[in-house]
C-alpha cells in the first residue's frame, strides 16, 4: 500500500493505548525525579519513603523492595543511602535479631511531606481539566490495567501467573 493510501499518512491517527501510556510514563518519571532531586533525592528514594509512610509501620529489606517494585539489591543501596542521610532509622526485629526494619525518621517525614506537597502540584497539572470524578476513574481504570497484567501496589495482589518482576526504573 502506497503511503498515500494508508490511513495514518497525514499523521492524523490516534496512538495505541500502549504508546499513549508509555509516553505519559516517560513524562512522570521525568517529572517525579526532578521534584525529588530538588530535595536530594533519587525518584527510588522518593518511593522508598512514601511506601514506608503509607504502610505505617518498620519494614525489612525484602518487605520495601517487594513494595517499591525493585530487585533487592537496588533497595539495599536506597536504604543504606537514606539511613546515612538520616531519613531513616533501622533497629533489630525483636523476635528476629538479623532484621532490621527501616522507618523514617522527623527528618524523613519532613523530606517526604516536601516531596509529596510538590508531587500533588505537579499532578495537578497533569490532571488539568479533569473533574473529581473524571480523576477518581481515570486512576481506578490504571489501577485495573495494572492488576490486569498481573500488578500489584506492593499488596500482594499480584494475579496468579502474571509474576511482576523488579525494576529498579519504576517511581512513586
Amino acid at each position: 500500500m502506497s503511503d498515500s493510501k494508508r490511513p495514518d499518512a497525514d499523521g492524523t491517527a490516534e496512538p495505541r493505548i500502549s504508546y499513549a501510556i508509555a509516553r505519559l510514563h516517560q513524562l512522570v518519571f521525568a517529572s517525579v525525579s526532578e521534584l525529588a532531586a530538588r530535595h536530594g533525592l533519587t525518584a527510588l528514594q522518593f518511593t522508598t519513603l512514601s511506601v514506608l509512610s503509607r504502610h505505617g509501620v518498620p519494614l525489612s529489606s525484602s518487605q520495601l523492595a517487594r513494595r517499591s517494585f525493585m530487585t533487592a539489591q537496588s533497595m539495599h543501596e536506597v536504604i543504606h543511602r537514606l539511613e546515612q542521610d538520616g531519613l531513616i532509622e533501622r533497629t533489630p526485629h525483636p523476635d528476629h535479631g538479623r532484621k532490621l526494619p527501616a522507618s523514617l525518621t522527623a527528618k524523613g517525614r519532613r523530606v517526604l511531606a516536601a516531596c509529596e506537597k510538590a508531587l500533588a502540584d505537579f499532578e495537578t497539572t497533569m490532571l488539568k481539566g479533569f473533574s473529581k470524578s473524571d480523576r477518581t476513574t481515570f486512576l481506578d481504570v490504571v489501577k485495573s490495567a495494572v492488576h490486569n497484567l498481573g500488578g500489584g501496589f506492593g499488596d500482594g495482589a499480584a494475579s496468579p501467573g502474571r509474576p511482576v518482576r523488579p525494576s529498579a526504573r519504576r517511581g512513586p
